[in-house]
């Protein structure tokens, strides 16, 4: 799957309209409806469709993890690295600039998207882990903090229809393609959405992920987390209650009370070991599912180098 497998981890939760998330995040949501082709695991002639994981839980050895937010895990090395992500956000950036443009928006500039997506974070798929991010910004992803505020500008309707296409049954803006410039610019960068293609690496990533949910050591583990929180003032039973306030509770300036929730939420993990247990149990999982499925991966991979190319020659001269 042509994506930052990273973002797996912290699945991307819409703040409001869709007019309203960074291109950043529409890029790596397009990416995901943008595999295609090649066979879905070894041995499988071509049919499309992940296969399932194994019911057994793996054997895992759980160790401690310096910096659980940067752990390698096994599907990463199917996904885009860092400068291949960077280059297609550039590409993105260069084609909904020239669209709008295009559109009559001659000062529209969209110089952030790299930034938007590249930015600090502190969280893996078991949820907030770094305690110094914690220290500093509470839940708030992309490193947000009083210092550091939110972009609240209000966007011109007419151009967010041009960038995204009708919003809340807005009108469409004249001459904008379908889905606006940014739909335009992920078609031309992901061409192969357009056909059947197997999103093997979404689906194995997921199929992980859900399996590292309800693995028993993890639930243990949660288990454990949960008597910590509650020890210390928070009722809550899954690390994903609290994260999941951003936008709700944890809202305006950073609070006194969030940093210490967020801080006991860090802490509480480590206590319990469930951010070791919860990378550990990941790890076995993605294993199992490379190995199933070494030829469909390696096949999406390929498609992954052609849409970098792409992005390149966008880089170069301007066009797709």
């Amino acid at each position: 799957m042509p994506r930052s497998n990273r973002s797996s981890r912290r699945p991307l939760r819409p703040r409001g309209p869709l007019g309203a998330l960074p291109l950043g995040a529409l890029l790596l949501t397009a990416a995901l409806t943008a595999c295609t082709g090649g066979s879905a695991g070894s041995g499988d002639g071509g049919k499309t469709g992940a296969a399932s994981l194994p019911g057994a839980e793996p054997k895992v050895s759980i160790t401690p993890q310096a910096d659980p937010v940067h752990a390698g895990l096994p599907l990463d090395a199917y996904a885009f690295d860092k400068e291949q992500l960077k280059v297609m956000q550039q590409a993105q950036d260069i084609l909904t600039d020239a669209c709008m443009h295009r559109l009559g928006f001659a000062a529209f500039k969209n110089s952030n998207t790299y930034a938007n997506t590249g930015g600090e974070r502190g969280s893996t798929g078991i949820g907030l882990v770094d305690a110094e991010y914690a220290k500093k910004f509470g839940y708030r992803t992309g490193g947000a903090s009083p210092d550091r505020p939110r972009d609240t500008k209000k966007q011109d309707p007419n151009e967010t229809a041009a960038l995204y296409g009708p919003q809340d049954g807005a009108p469409a803006q004249p001459g904008a393609p379908e889905g606006g410039c940014s739909g335009e610019a992920t078609r031309k960068l992901y061409p192969q959405s357009g056909k059947a293609g197997t999103k093997l690496l979404d689906e194995l990533t997921q199929q992980s992920n859900d399996r590292a949910r309800g693995d028993s050591r993890v639930v243990a583990a949660i288990g454990q987390w949960s008597t910590c929180m509650r020890d210390a003032g928070f009722q809550v039973k899954t690390p994903w209650e609290l994260q999941d306030m951003e936008g709700t509770r944890w809202t305006g300036p950073v609070t006194s009370e969030e940093i210490t929730a967020a801080t006991t939420d860090v802490s509480c993990k480590q206590k319990s070991k469930l951010t070791d247990t919860w990378t550990a149990v990941l790890t076995a999982y993605q294993n199992t599912a490379v190995e199933e499925n070494k030829d469909g991966l390696g096949q999406e991979k390929k498609n992954l180098a052609e849409q970098v190319k792409t992005a390149g020659k966008v880089l170069k001269d301007g066009t797709a």
